[in-house]
């Protein structure tokens, strides 16, 4: 009598890529896949949370610098947040100040890498924490309740205390990013958050390290990277969207920031972000 004995194929770890810089997203998307991890990928704090929550990546690589929340922020909405305080939290950055480490271990990470780095040394320290997390974790499921409560991050959760200057400055973002297609001038937008295009530019920098219209730009690629792993939408359909005139203006710019074109990203960085 001949018996075949089966063998499940372990489910592969999911693994959590927050960073803005979606060069940086697709680099270690390379080196993760291929050793067998499924990856997810957020370009903020904001959209990282929201993802973690819905997604439940059994690990976290965030960046630390990072416009409006920065890796630090994010840290303490994980930690917060029941559902997400045990997930561990990895820095990668290219920060290698002791105050920067320090904080971060602080506020809960697990680890801190600095830029640049080893790729074995990545997937090493990966596989540890991933080991000792399996470990820690109840046997016993997260109750309904909990899962009900903190379904979402609402915008209260990741309010930052802040002078008028900070409060100035998330209110002009907030314009900016009503509409990337049609933005306000320096002019209208000082005007609606009441103040002088001088002020708003200083708080701008000050803030975000980036005069007001460098930092449209970069939303607007930021936003460009988003619906083109997120979407199925033209390229020209995305270029209308961000206020490009048209698609090959929108191909020219994004090529000179990235080295490649629109199609030429949305075909080779290949991650997968609506599963």
């Amino acid at each position: 009598m001949n018996t075949t004995q089966t063998f499940q194929k372990p489910t592969s770890h999911l693994i959590l890529i927050i960073d803005n810089d979606p060069i940086e997203i697709r680099l270690l998307s390379e080196i993760l896949k291929p050793e067998g991890f499924k990856v997810l990928a957020a370009l903020n704090g904001q959209d990282g949370a929201s993802r973690a929550l819905e997604h439940s990546p059994d690990l976290v690589l965030m960046d630390l610098h990072m416009p409006g929340l920065d890796g630090h922020t994010t840290s303490k909405i994980f930690k917060s947040t029941p559902i997400l305080a045990d997930t561990p939290i990895i820095f990668i950055t290219g920060s290698n100040l002791l105050e920067d480490k320090l904080t971060a271990l602080a506020q809960g990470a697990v680890d801190y890498i600095t830029k640049p780095f080893e790729a074995r040394e990545v997937v090493a320290r990966i596989r540890l924490h991933l080991r000792l997390s399996s470990k820690r974790k109840p046997q016993q499921a997260i109750s309904s309740e909990v899962e009900q409560q903190t379904t979402t991050i609402s915008s209260e959760t990741v309010e930052l205390a802040g002078n008028s200057g900070e409060r100035m400055v998330r209110k002009a973002q907030k314009l900016l990013l009503e509409d990337l297609s049609n933005a306000l001038t320096l002019v209208e937008l000082a005007r609606f958050v009441g103040t002088n295009e001088r002020r708003l530019t200083e708080e701008f920098r000050r803030y975000t390290g980036l005069p007001v219209f460098q930092y449209l730009r970069q939303e607007r690629f930021r936003r460009a990277c988003e619906l083109l792993l997120h979407s199925d939408m033209q390229v020209s359909c995305i270029a209308d969207t961000l206020g490009f005139q048209t698609a090959a203006a929108f191909s020219f710019a994004f090529r000179s920031h990235f080295g490649m074109t629109p199609s030429q990203y949305r075909q080779t960085v290949g991650i997968n972000l609506s599963q």
